[in-house]
C-alpha cells in the first residue's frame, strides 16, 4: 500500500491491528483476513498477467474523474520546548 509505504506483510499486520484498515478493505471485525503471503503471491500474478498496470492505471482514472489527489509527504508530531540557553 504505497499510500502508507507498507510492504504486503506490514500491510497483513495492519489489517489485523487497525481497525481503520479493516473497514477500508471491507473485512468485519470478526472476520479473518488473509495470511501474510497472499499479498505477495497475489501481487505476483497480477504482474505475471501484466494485469498490474492495467489495474493501476483503472485506479489512476478513476481517482482523477473524482478529483483526489494523492500526494506523499511526511507528517512530523513535535512540540517545541524553550531551552536554557
Amino acid at each position: 500500500m504505497i499510500w502508507y509505504d507498507l510492504s504486503d506483510v506490514m500491510l497483513a499486520e495492519k489489517l489485523d491491528d487497525r481497525a481503520s484498515f479493516r473497514r477500508f478493505y471491507g473485512f468485519w471485525v470478526t472476520e479473518a483476513t488473509p495470511e501474510r503471503t497472499a499479498f505477495v503471491r497475489f501481487r505476483q500474478l497480477l504482474s505475471a498477467h501484466e494485469l498490474d498496470r492495467t489495474l493501476f492505471e483503472t485506479l489512476t482514472m478513476q481517482l482523477k474523474s473524482k478529483a483526489v489527489a494523492v500526494q506523499t509527504g511526511t507528517l512530523v508530531d513535535a512540540t517545541i520546548i524553550a531551552s536554557a540557553s
